[in-house]
């Protein structure tokens, strides 16, 4: 039978980190990605907006960010690899006084771990981006060392670099459909051929389908798929600068610079949880909307292309991250509910220190067991969300 030290389980961007954080220890584990496309970042991964942020309303994910974005910027030089991190930062806006007051929470929490946002006032808003409407604005946030990235280009860095290890091996067009456990631990995987890798440990790297690896294991992860749908414009000429991730608080609209055009974003609060990946159009009017309420100069731009991807969502928008009881040995990866990417960096850490040092060592992130959603507690929200 084979033999693997660690089984990672999706070799999108999270497992792809996992795999670059364990190769970086040096420890001589061997390390198996296993991925069910045919190659790597085919999955939810290249259907991210790419988003890379700060500004939220819980301290765990401020850490977690503060520690991607910190890896990110120096990723490129690290890794040797192309990528583009542009920071043209994040801007929230709010047109209500209540939800400006918790903005202002919030904001004394992020200055507080160190995150360099700044409030606006509306005035300062049209300044500096003059195509906003304004006038019905209370303030807004921004926060400069923000932005976004190519998640393909952050996939494909980890992925190049992790190559280079001996350790490190990858199989692609390979499914998992069964993870062995004995005596209340990971004793291996089962493929779809019907062949068996025995390993220590299981990671589950797998994105919108990290319930269902779960499942296989007997582990019931509360994370599911909804679909989230994105468009770009044409090139637009009345917009001709780079701008930052703009995020409308009261309809959830969001926009960023994308190929000369913009890339617009809207949620459909009525979509179901499931895999459907067709693009939703009759939602479109929706979005544009939307936008125009925002920026009235789209009214100008065309439509060039839209494509649909999937949160990985829990109840309380916030990733379950680490061991299982009663299963040693699986870990697991996911649930950030649309913050997989900008957390990748971070999650790959704490995955490497659970697997080598025993637990998190960098940040703490016991509040992310799946244990919460077992002990009675009221659960503590991201409100971030979009």
């Amino acid at each position: 039978m084979e033999t693997a030290d660690v089984v990672v389980v999706g070799a999108g961007v999270i497992g792809t980190s996992v795999a670059y954080h364990l190769a970086q220890r040096n420890t001589g584990l061997k390390v198996l990605v296993l991925e069910k496309e045919k190659a790597p970042c085919t999955g939810s991964t290249p259907l991210s907006a790419g988003g890379i942020r700060q500004q939220f309303t819980t301290e765990v994910n401020i850490r977690l960010s503060r520690y991607s974005v910190d890896f990110y910027e120096r990723m490129a030089e690290e890794l040797g690899c192309v990528f583009d991190f542009e920071q043209e930062g994040y801007l929230f806006v709010t047109a209500q006084e209540a939800t400006a007051a918790r903005v202002r929470e919030n904001v004394a929490l992020q200055t507080s771990l160190g995150v360099p946002v700044e409030i606006l006032t509306p005035a300062q808003i049209a300044e500096r981006w003059s195509f906003l409407k304004t006038d019905d604005l209370v303030l807004g946030t921004f926060c400069g060392t923000d932005g976004y990235a190519d998640p393909y280009e952050a996939t494909m860095g980890f992925y190049q670099a992790v190559k280079r290890c001996p350790d490190v091996h990858y199989r692609f067009a390979t499914p998992v459909t069964g993870i062995q456990v004995e005596g209340g631990k990971v004793r291996g995987v089962t493929l779809d051929s019907g062949s068996q890798i025995s390993c220590q440990w299981v990671i589950d790297c797998a994105g919108p389908w990290l319930r269902e690896v779960g499942l296989l294991a007997g582990i019931e992860i509360p994370a599911f798929p909804v679909r989230r749908c994105l468009w770009n414009t044409e090139p637009f000429e009345p917009i001709k600068q780079k701008i930052p991730l703009t995020i409308d608080m009261e309809t959830g609209f969001y926009t960023r610079s994308e190929s000369g055009g913009l890339m617009l974003g809207l949620a459909n609060p009525a979509e179901p949880t499931g895999f459907n990946n067709l693009l939703d159009d009759d939602w479109l009017p929706e979005v544009i909307e939307a936008a125009m309420a925002r920026i009235p100069c789209l009214e100008q731009a065309e439509i060039s292309r839209g494509w649909a991807g999937h949160y990985s969502t829990t109840p309380d928008h916030l990733p379950v991250l680490g061991p299982v009881p009663g299963v040693a040995g699986f870990l697991s990866a996911g649930g950030f509910s649309g913050h997989g990417f900008m957390h990748a960096p971070a999650t790959g850490l704490l995955m490497a220190e659970w697997v080598l040092d025993g637990g998190p060592q960098t940040i703490d992130v016991s509040s992310l067991s799946i244990e919460r959603f077992a002990s009675g507690a009221e659960l503590v929200a991201e409100h971030n969300v979009i």
